[in-house]
């Protein structure tokens, strides 16, 4: 990721200005910032583990969908970043998949961060688990894996760790963080990626040989169908991250970081399609 890290994320637009000392916040913060005030009602709690964060919420009647989305909300793994931000995009998939008179559903999931009581390797494995829960209910149904940001690193980290047997699943990250090492190095967003691993690479990388996308790349069962979204005007992560992925990839010209998360988006509409055709 950049420096203009995602810790803006559960942050008003005048806190953001303040922090930064500058007279007006960029772009892409004022866009979230829009995000952060469309407030969602919740969906369907469901604990995965006993630990507070350890849940994921239910969009629409897995019961009955053909096809089920696994969303995984970003925010540079940190504590202060929680799913609701991710709530209007599992409504809105829901809704598309009403209009186009097909049944979806969504489960966006929650889990450890670091600052709290995640970081490696305790938030992935919840992802991990959260997924398997996930899959045991939806039999039968289509199954989407995706994830933003840093979800989407935590999506593609997720199929790395997959076996060759087992169903098709369509892997759709979406500006993901691909390359922890590259991150670390660079000490990009504050050094939030050193502190999610725990170290940096130089002082263990086992941790990341055991988590990075980049490295592991080659390790993704063909079974997955896997293929990354990004906006070319992405000032968060930027998109090189995308592009330097052995995977296929569809640009989307003009978007920024959070378009893709956000039904408002001209941008959205595209995604949608990606997620569900």
């Amino acid at each position: 990721m950049r420096a203009e890290d995602e810790e803006f994320d559960t942050m008003t637009t005048e806190e953001m200005t303040a922090d930064s000392g500058t007279a007006h916040p960029n772009p892409e913060e004022t866009h979230f910032g829009r995000m952060l005030a469309a407030e969602a009602e919740a969906g369907a709690r469901v604990a995965y583990g006993n630990l507070p964060d350890q849940f994921f919420e239910w969009f629409g009647d897995p019961h009955t969908a053909g096809t089920v989305v696994v969303l995984i909300h970003g925010g540079y793994f940190r504590e202060r970043t929680t799913l609701a931000h991710a709530r209007p995009m599992a409504h809105a998939l829901v809704k598309r998949g009403e209009r186009a008179d097909r049944g979806v559903a969504v489960a966006l999931i929650e889990y450890r961060r670091a600052g709290g009581a995640g970081g490696h390797p305790r938030t992935l494995e919840d992802v991990e688990t959260a997924i398997a829960h996930i899959a045991e209910a939806v039999d039968g149904a289509g199954v989407v894996i995706a994830g933003h940001s840093a979800g989407g690193s935590l999506t593609l980290s997720w199929a790395t760790r997959q076996s060759e047997a087992g169903p098709q699943v369509r892997v759709r990250p979406l500006a993901p963080v691909t390359d922890l090492v590259a991150e670390a190095r660079d000490a990009l967003g504050d050094g939030a990626v050193v502190d999610y691993m725990g170290a940096s690479p130089a002082d263990d990388l086992s941790r990341y040989l055991a988590e990075d996308p980049r490295s592991r790349a080659a390790l993704i069962p063909a079974r997955l169908d896997v293929r990354l979204i990004h906006g070319t005007e992405d000032a968060t992560v930027d998109i090189a991250f995308s592009r330097g992925f052995p995977a296929a990839r569809l640009e989307l010209e003009g978007a920024d970081h959070f378009d893709l998360v956000d039904p408002h988006s001209p941008h959205f509409d595209t995604v949608v399609s990606a997620l569900l055709d």
